[in-house]
């Protein structure tokens, strides 16, 4: 054997040696990905109280919540009004869809909480439990746009 080919040999080795250990990376990589998305708390069937808005705070007892539910819906009470709609839930991408509700009149200040709890919902992109067991809800930016605690029926 030649020297030019004992070197040749020793390259593909140590480029099969390579690509083995890349696809081996790679193989583990996948795993860790699927284990952290099966690890990862589901929103379905959870119940929160929103406890801020886009940084707020919310009225002392106005009880403004939000449900998911089994069937991809999302539905809760803006703290005047019940309103419902449809959650997309994509890993820790979220996107509500058109969400209808009653239209009660209530005082003004919770008429105003409304109409900013409606414009935070259509700001959410993603969303993440804190370690604190805080649900947030983020807009494209990651800014914070709704934190909700858990309530005592999940």
């Amino acid at each position: 054997m030649t020297n030019l080919s004992w070197k040749n040999t020793l390259r593909m080795a140590f480029m099969a040696l390579t690509i083995l250990t890349l696809t081996a990376c790679a193989k583990d990589t996948r795993q860790q990905d699927k284990q952290a998305i099966q690890n990862q708390p589901s929103l379905t069937g959870t119940s929160w109280w929103v406890e801020d808005i886009a940084g707020k705070g919310v009225i002392d007892r106005s009880h403004t919540s939000i449900e998911f539910t089994e069937d991809g819906k999302v539905a809760g009470s803006t703290g005047c009004n019940r309103y419902f709609g449809s959650a997309e839930i994509d890993g820790s991408n979220i996107s509500f869809g058109p969400l209808a509700g009653t239209r009660k009149m209530c005082p003004a200040s919770l008429m105003d909480q409304e109409m900013k709890f409606f414009r935070a919902m259509g700001n959410v992109k993603s969303w993440e439990i804190a370690d604190t067991d805080l649900l947030q809800l983020r807009d494209v930016d990651g800014k914070g746009q709704l934190r909700a605690s858990r309530t005592d029926d999940t």
